[in-house]
């Protein structure tokens, strides 16, 4: 496909440039956490942090690739859609961030309403472009996004009905509903997309056996631990671990080359893609552990779980393995304009995956006192892929339409 004949090339700029702007919020209360100006003590402050990265910077991001991923072909009927249901997108996620920081349940639960039709349009159109296209014809990668995002739909529902409650005081959820809501949104959505993206780019938009194999087993592990959580059946939370375990040497068989030598040393998005996958698999078996832990070892006893492992095994997966993918994605998306800060680029792969892999460390040994020098090299490398990919981006142009082929 020619670039210039890209049907949502200005969308997926939109969408990419908006998330990047609300990855501010994100690195920016990050950063005055970790320097010890606040101390997230105050939920509404963690929820914004964690929601402005997970909605605004990833989600969005997400949105982007996907159209970029579906955009080759001729326009079709329904495209105009896909540019207002972006809008929509674009409008109310940063009411949603500002909704949590404001800490006004009623405002959470209204502004959570307007991402999720959001949401629910999106995923809507992908769910009929897939269909146009027929199953048998979806390379894996496409799969993987739609069947990730109508899982999407799902989580944020939950997500938005225990707002709702929070909203009104009521109580007619499960009490396994918030754990069920995070599991849906990060093992049966965030893991099935972000590993079908990373497959897309080290091993090709192409459909294989294994790569459908390992598309279902990601959203039938993650199907399982949400449900489970949510029903209070242990049998079905620990079927995650064999079946995610598959996924992912499923994964390496196909593309273990790209993963051992993408080229370290070489300023390129190969070694985005790669180094994600390390820390995929350091996600993994620091949250199996925390699964066996739970139901072995702590008596189902929340109050006994180490309080270190949730947010080590939360550092690798939202930024050593999302952020990696999303900015090999950005780098690819404005490789036309390298010439703008080519230095940033070894700044940007280095500080960021160093600095995670560091912090993770830091987390899961108990050495606060290491976070005041982290902090700011991961902080001040997000900073400058922030302003690289911005400035790429503006040079590239949107109307220009200058998009590479999703092959």
């Amino acid at each position: 496909m020619d670039p210039s004949e890209s049907r949502f090339s200005r969308e997926v700029h939109w969408l990419y440039q908006t998330a990047l702007i609300l990855f501010l919020v994100t690195i920016g209360l990050g950063m005055a956490r970790g320097l010890g100006i606040i101390d997230f003590t105050d939920r509404d402050q963690l929820l914004t942090h964690l929601h402005s990265g997970t909605i605004g910077w990833i989600t969005l991001g997400i949105a982007a690739s996907t159209l970029w991923l579906y955009g080759s072909g001729v326009r079709q009927v329904g495209d105009r859609w896909v540019r207002w249901v972006s809008l929509v997108l674009i409008g109310s996620v940063p009411v949603y961030i500002l909704a949590w920081w404001t800490g006004n349940r009623p405002f959470r639960a209204v502004a959570g309403a307007f991402v999720l039709l959001g949401i629910v349009l999106f995923v809507g159109w992908l769910v009929r472009e897939a269909a146009r296209i027929g199953y048998r014809n979806l390379t894996t990668p496409q799969l993987g996004a739609v069947v990730g995002l109508v899982t999407l739909v799902v989580g944020s529902t939950l997500g938005v009905l225990l707002q709702i409650q929070f909203a009104s005081g009521g109580d007619f959820l499960p009490g396994g509903a918030i754990g069920a809501h995070a599991e849906t949104q990060v093992s049966a959505y965030l893991v099935l997309v972000a590993m079908s993206f990373a497959y897309w780019r080290l091993r090709g938009n192409d459909r294989t056996r294994r790569g459908t194999w390992m598309v279902w087993l990601f959203f039938v592990g993650g199907a399982f631990i949400a449900v489970g959580i949510l029903t209070n059946v242990n049998p079905l939370v620990t079927m995650y671990i064999p079946l995610d375990i598959a996924a992912f040497v499923i994964f390496l068989t196909l593309a273990w080359r790209k993963v051992v030598s993408p080229g370290w040393l070489r300023a390129d998005s190969a070694r985005h893609y790669a180094i994600a996958i390390p820390f995929a698999l350091v996600y993994l078996a620091v949250f199996i552990y925390l699964i066996y832990g739970f139901l072995a070892l702590w008596n189902q006893d929340i109050n006994q779980v180490p309080p270190n492992l949730i947010p080590a095994s939360e550092h690798p997966l939202f930024v050593g393995m999302v952020t990696n993918i999303l900015f090999g994605l950005l780098f690819d998306l404005t490789r036309a304009r390298r010439e703008i800060w080519a230095w940033a680029d070894h700044v940007i792969f280095w500080g960021v995956s160093l600095a995670v892999a560091a912090f993770t460390l830091a987390i899961l040994f108990d050495v606060p006192d290491a976070f005041k020098f982290i902090t700011p090299v991961l902080g001040i490398s997000i900073l400058i892929g922030i302003i690289t990919y911005t400035m790429r981006l503006q040079a590239v142009g949107a109307s220009a339409a200058a998009m590479p082929p999703a092959a």
